[in-house]
């Protein structure tokens, strides 16, 4: 059954943030001088929105560990946007010790004495951290090669420059639209126990809304060198992706025993709960882009 008042709040939500995030995303201006580094509105909008998760993953963390120095992951994600903006990024075994080295001081400092709980204070700690910089880093590459590579500008307006990141994220969105409605009408037969609410009927919605709007995506704005095929292909892997971190988002949420990351955005909660698809799915457009290039150059 759908919440009525929970479905105004989501489409008066969608009506003011559509068109700016259409704005933000494909706008082509630096918002700094560009000998020093190239900042596109739609890499703000990036890191505000991974910094506000990160903002909502300690938040619940401290739930837990009410003493603590989590703000160092702050630091560290601040840090790792700077050297990425200046071409100065460390090797990403580097970044990833660094944090290490980070989370072993906050726990050795702030942990208590309790040796089974400080472990899985780290744990999470650690493990949320990356994830939002992976995140972060994929979002970001977004506008860079080799995802840039696979599509073409059709228009020279610039705010048609980046269609091909509006596809992508218009067929994550969709397919939680997708989901979501077709759970709720038809939905009959449960598939995770991490989401109850989540049925089999909604998943095959999700999955062939993600594929449609990809291909129709990939269709009129593709890079002609790249073969038609790789748009369903790419639409699968987003609808299957998305879903994999919704439920994921979900289970770090049952973890830290809350419904919602936050309240922020009203009738969808927190960034995590809208975004969580979009962060997991970033990555994964990254290698794949990456792949296609690869072997098209073989």
């Amino acid at each position: 059954m759908i919440n009525s008042a929970n479905l105004k709040k989501r489409l008066l939500f969608a009506a003011w943030a559509v068109p700016i995030g259409w704005w933000v995303i494909n706008s082509n201006l630096s918002i700094v001088p560009r000998d020093i580094a190239t900042v596109y509105p739609g890499h703000v909008l990036a890191l505000t929105l991974v910094f506000l998760a990160l903002f909502e993953y300690i938040k619940m963390l401290t739930h837990f560990y009410p003493k603590n120095a989590f703000w160092l992951s702050y630091l560290w994600l601040g840090l790792q946007a700077l050297l990425y903006f200046t071409d100065h990024a460390l090797p990403g075994t580097l970044s990833i010790y660094l944090l290490l080295v980070i989370v072993a001081i906050e726990t050795f400092f702030w942990g208590g004495k309790d040796q089974g709980k400080r472990w899985a204070r780290a744990s999470l700690l650690f493990s949320g951290t990356v994830f939002l910089h992976i995140a972060m880093i994929s979002l970001l590459n977004l506008y860079t090669t080799p995802f840039q590579q696979l599509f073409v500008q059709p228009h020279p307006h610039p705010m048609l420059s980046q269609l091909g990141i509006v596809t992508v994220l218009t067929s994550i969105f969709m397919c939680d639209t997708a989901a979501y409605f077709a759970g709720n009408l038809m939905g009959k037969h449960h598939f995770s126990t991490i989401s109850p609410n989540k049925t089999i009927e909604g998943s095959v919605a999700g999955l062939l809304a993600a594929t449609v709007i990809t291909t129709l995506g990939w269709f009129f704005f593709r890079n002609p060198q790249y073969s038609l095929i790789l748009g369903p292909i790419m639409g699968l892997i987003i609808g299957v992706i998305a879903q994999a971190g919704d439920l994921l988002v979900s289970l770090m949420k049952r973890n830290f025993q809350v419904k919602d990351a936050s309240s922020i955005i009203p009738g969808h909660g927190g960034i995590l709960d809208r975004f969580d698809s979009v962060f997991f799915t970033a990555p994964v457009l990254f290698l794949f882009s990456w792949l296609v290039v690869r072997i098209t150059e073989l």
